[in-house]
């Protein structure tokens, strides 16, 4: 009874002011009798795709957690093209597709490197092309193959291709039927209205749709740029479209973990602790 409480609580929390929506996992479709995907966990989520009989899931290479004896992995490159896109995108050029050669059900499980959730995307409900971070990707479902490519920064300007923090080459989905990408902490959408403008810390960007346009604004006075935290530039976003933000992005996490510089790494330069 706990739980329904808590999850609607949360439904019912997820419409939030000024247009955000705060995001929850959507519930899965059916499957022929087996729910599409179930996530397990609060953080470093798993995601379990039951499969009935031939069916099959995609992933990048690694994701594996777990699968039933009679699941088999194939190895796919695609062309040329596709594998340097995908290499491009942050993923690796080979996709790992795992096939339920039982006669009854069957299931295969995958989850992420970093402590993140899992976001499953209806591709369906993306008009074009899915914008996301190099690397966001994981595995995706259905018959037809989510295509991972590489693909420019959107932004039009030379100040935003150089300043605005997005890296020149992002990650692009399209096709398919669910895509699950991973991303840390919360995890709010808002949808743009058509020449809305949006600021936003660019590492919070998870995902885009393809309409959405780039640009970048200097942060203000010049005790803003040195003082604030944020740089000389704030990323701006204009609509139409859909934006996905993460509350704590890998960058922000790293940073708080610096590599030990040359001199700790070999173990010199310490404080004599013999004395």
């Amino acid at each position: 009874k706990r739980v329904v409480k808590f999850w609607v609580l949360v439904t019912m929390a997820s419409e939030l002011w000024a247009g955000f929506e705060l995001w929850v996992p959507p519930s899965a479709p059916d499957n022929d009798g087996l729910p599409l995907f179930e996530i397990i966990g609060t953080t470093a989520q798993i995601v379990q795709f039951p499969l009935n009989p031939g069916q099959s899931v995609t992933c990048e290479p690694g994701a594996m957690c777990y699968m039933n004896n009679g699941c088999r992995v194939n190895i796919k490159s695609g062309g040329l093209m596709d594998m340097i896109g995908g290499a491009l995108g942050g993923e690796s050029p080979w996709k790992c597709v795992y096939t339920n050669k039982t006669q009854g059900p069957g299931y295969a499980a995958f989850t992420t490197d970093i402590p993140g959730v899992l976001v499953p995307i209806d591709m369906n409900n993306i008009d074009g092309k899915l914008r996301c971070k190099r690397g966001a990707w994981v595995c995706s479902t259905g018959d037809q193959e989510t295509s991972v490519q590489a693909g420019f920064n959107p932004a039009k300007s030379m100040g935003g291709q150089c300043c605005g923090g997005l890296s020149f080459i992002l990650q692009e989905l399209s096709g398919g039927q669910y895509s699950f990408l991973v991303a840390m902490g919360t995890v709010i959408t808002r949808t743009l209205q058509a020449g809305e403008e949006f600021i936003v810390d660019t590492n919070s960007i998870l995902a885009m749709t393809g309409e959405i346009e780039v640009d970048v604004r200097q942060v203000g006075s010049c005790g803003a740029m040195c003082c604030a935290g944020e740089g000389a530039f704030n990323t701006v976003l204009t609509g139409p479209g859909k934006v996905w933000l993460q509350s704590m992005p890998i960058e922000k996490l790293r940073a708080l973990f610096p590599k030990p510089g040359k001199e700790g790494a070999d173990g010199g330069g310490g404080d004599g602790g013999g004395e």
